[in-house]
């Protein structure tokens, strides 16, 4: 309870001290001063809120018409010209190998040694055969020879002789059997040196000296890949294949390739096949590209962003990309053009726009703009269709976020320090 009265008689003594205070001169002289200050900051009617906003702030440039290249972008997979996993064609065991991980090798270069001995003694064998057919052989044709003498004789039947002509012929026969066999061995003999179908560079080498390896084996021995030249698969939408055909038809289609951990460096190539099908799933068909590779930039396997060079159109409208705008009703810029009203003034004006395609920075644009016209490049996020602009020095900070039309901050934002004024003593 007393606290209470202690309150109440505290908020007491401060009404009569106010009204006491506002008796004074000095003190009523001051009051009036800050009233009379703060009206003369209130925004005149027109102005501020209740008024007409000041231009916004905007970059722009011009729809240029001029020749622009008709280019395709797309993303690539590296792959090998030729691939080739090596294995052998008979039953061995790995006496050597003459590689080592990742070496270059060329066609023909001997890569694995197998046992031979078992193929050396049975072609040993087929050769010994065939020596024993064509004894046989020449027994049998001398027969033949004395039975036919016989014959015409009147001594031998004619039986005997049919005997004597079947077994040379037997014998001949005999030996061409022989020969093959022995021809078999050879090819078998062969596979014992296991060479290199291509040339290129070997992945690592699964089997090593001493393992067995067998005919039927699904793993290979060795993978060789041949780098130079090489290829890039990438896909092609639909809408682009009438143009990529006709490119074809009347020369080359070159292809710039980017290396994707050295983006400064660029590798150039031509398009050298389009499938034959389009797949319905995606709407896009493959199409490949061939690079020389010489320098081995490109490694089967990498992801490589290309640029598909089919011609160039003359006189074709591009703005900045940084105008192309993206709303519910699909792509617009807005343009300037002259306020109503007021011969200078400047206000934007929204467009529907139809993009063609991107060419670099630039973007080409097939419906909606003409030449000459300008286009907002930066500052659109503070616009609507009809408000008032003014266009910056492209050397000026960027016109984004909420900064003053003034181009500079409040005093309170930009860390101006403020000092409020004190009402006088009383005397």
């Amino acid at each position: 309870m007393r606290a209470k009265i202690g309150w109440l008689g505290a908020g007491a003594v401060l009404v009569i001290g106010g009204i006491v205070g506002w008796q004074s001169p000095q003190v009523r002289g001051w009051v009036q001063a800050q009233v009379g200050t703060a009206q003369s900051e209130t925004p005149a009617a027109g102005q501020g809120r209740g008024g007409a906003r000041p231009p916004q702030p905007v970059f722009a440039s011009a729809a240029e018409q001029g020749p622009q290249p008709v280019e395709i972008t797309a993303i690539g997979s590296v792959q090998a010209t030729e691939v080739v996993g090596v294995k052998a064609r008979i039953d061995g065991i790995i006496l050597d190998v003459h590689i080592t991980d990742g070496q270059e090798v060329k066609e023909g270069d001997l890569l694995f040694t197998l046992d031979s001995r078992s193929i050396e003694a049975q072609l040993r064998q087929a050769e010994a055969n065939l020596q024993r057919d064509q004894a046989l052989s020449t027994n049998a044709k001398r027969t033949l020879d004395r039975q036919t003498a016989l014959v015409a004789s009147n001594i031998a039947s004619q039986s005997a002789l049919d005997t004597a002509r079947t077994a040379a012929t037997t014998a001949d026969q005999s030996i061409k059997a022989s020969q093959a066999q022995i021809e078999a061995l050879r090819v078998s003999l062969g596979y014992t040196k296991i060479t290199a179908p291509i040339s290129g560079r070997a992945g690592e080498i699964k089997l090593t000296k001493g393992n067995l390896v067998k005919a039927n084996d699904t793993n290979s021995l060795v993978t060789i890949r041949k780098l130079r030249p090489i290829n890039v698969l990438f896909s092609v939408p639909q809408k682009h294949f009438s143009e990529l055909r006709d490119a074809m038809k009347t020369g080359k289609v070159a292809v710039t390739a980017q290396i994707p951990d050295r983006p400064e460096l660029t590798v150039t190539g031509e398009v050298t096949f389009y499938d034959n099908t389009i797949d319905q799933t995606t709407g896009t068909f493959q199409a490949k590209a061939t690079f020389v590779n010489q320098d081995s930039a490109l490694w089967p396997g990498m992801f490589a962003p290309l640029v598909v060079r089919l011609g160039v159109e003359a006189n074709a409208i591009s703005v900045p990309t940084a105008a192309i705008q993206t709303g519910q009703q699909g792509q617009f810029v807005y343009i300037v053009a002259p306020a109503e009203g007021a011969p200078e003034a400047k206000q934007a004006e929204l467009r529907p726009i139809t993009v063609a395609r991107t060419v670099g920075a630039r973007s080409v644009i097939a419906k909606g703009l003409k030449p000459g016209e300008i286009v907002v490049t930066d500052g659109q996020l503070r616009l609507t269709n009809g408000t008032r602009v003014e266009i910056r020095d492209p050397n000026a900070t960027a016109p984004r976020g909420n900064r003053p039309s003034g181009g500079q901050a409040p005093a309170a934002q930009s860390g101006a320090a403020t000092t409020a004024q004190q009402p006088p003593a009383r005397s």
